[in-house]
């Protein structure tokens, strides 16, 4: 047999270091950061290189930064403008997403949830005339991509990016870290959606959506190696009107909450497609979401219904 060279053997006697860190008000919530390498110096440079992306992006992402990359684009109108390659990823995955779900996804979807809030305080319901205003402006394109790497915003309409750049920022993180030298293994949770890269992976509790309990018992359990995780619901949040609870989670093709699927959890390749997914699926059909997780390669999902059932896809493990 050949001889191992010395650092390979060294690397496989030393104890590896490990390294787990909590940042709050990242990306508007929590970010956990954890990085297994051979040392303490090797871990600590791949957690600076997740942080330092995560600034990176958040600068260019962040829309409720006014001085944002995003938001001072997005205050533009009718006017071809220079992007950055991120921004352009971002806005075509949300183009591509959009396409793939019938506009179940959709960026602009947040000006529903602004006529919904309004109402809430108000607490009478919508203007009907003022959602279906809504609903007919997002059938049109809210930008246009062009080859030549500029963008045009089209409308006055928010853009709500806000699934799809947090998936984004989270796996160009996880990629920095594990690209860092002497790194085996990394994982990065923002809010419950999540990447891993490298080692064994870990077992995600699906949480009860019918329930606000942290003891509660999880309705299913999940291993996530080499991919991503997103959540999304809507049991928890939502508007009070009349006495009546309405989802956060709205229909952009109706301008309506959703009342069939209050809890989906999607595994998937890249936190970006786990977080499409996710969003989507809370508002396709069963048997349409079903059908989306099934096209996506590597994808799989648990969707639970409001009368308690809980459907799997073909890859979801049994």
């Amino acid at each position: 047999m050949a001889a191992l060279p010395l650092n390979r053997l060294w690397r496989g006697l030393k104890r590896p270091h490990r390294l787990r860190s909590i940042y709050e008000r990242m990306l508007g919530t929590e970010m956990e950061i954890q990085v297994v390498a051979d040392g303490r110096a090797q871990a600590g440079a791949a957690e600076r290189a997740a942080l330092n992306e995560t600034g990176r992006l958040t600068r260019i992402l962040n829309r409720f930064d006014p001085e944002s990359e995003l938001s001072r684009w997005a205050g533009t109108r009718e006017e071809a403008v220079p992007i950055s390659p991120d921004l352009w990823a971002v806005l075509r995955a949300a183009d591509e997403w959009r396409g793939r779900t019938g506009g179940a996804f959709h960026p602009g979807a947040d000006a529903l949830g602004a006529i919904w809030k309004a109402a809430a305080e108000r607490d009478r319901l919508p203007d009907e005339a003022a959602l279906a205003e809504v609903v007919t402006q997002l059938r049109e394109p809210l930008w246009t991509l062009h080859p030549d790497g500029t963008a045009t915003r089209h409308g006055a309409l928010p853009l709500g990016l806000n699934a799809l750049a947090k998936g984004y920022i989270v796996d160009r993180a996880a990629e920095a870290a594990f690209r860092a030298p002497s790194v085996r293994a990394v994982l990065v949770n923002v809010g419950g959606d999540l990447r891993t890269l490298g080692g064994n992976g870990l077992t995600v509790a699906v949480a009860d959506p019918f329930t606000a309990r942290d003891d509660a018992p999880p309705l299913a359990r999940v291993h996530v190696r080499d991919g991503a995780l997103a959540t999304s619901g809507g049991a928890h949040r939502g508007y009070r009107i009349g006495g009546a609870w309405y989802s956060h989670v709205l229909d952009p093709r109706t301008g309506r909450p959703v009342t069939r699927v209050p809890g989906v959890t999607v595994t998937a390749p890249d936190c970006l497609t786990a977080d499409a997914l996710a969003t989507a699926l809370s508002v396709l059909d069963v048997s349409e979401g079903l059908a989306l997780v099934e096209a996506v390669p590597g994808a799989a999902a648990l969707i639970l219904t409001r009368d308690g059932g809980q459907h799997a896809s073909g890859r979801w493990p049994r």
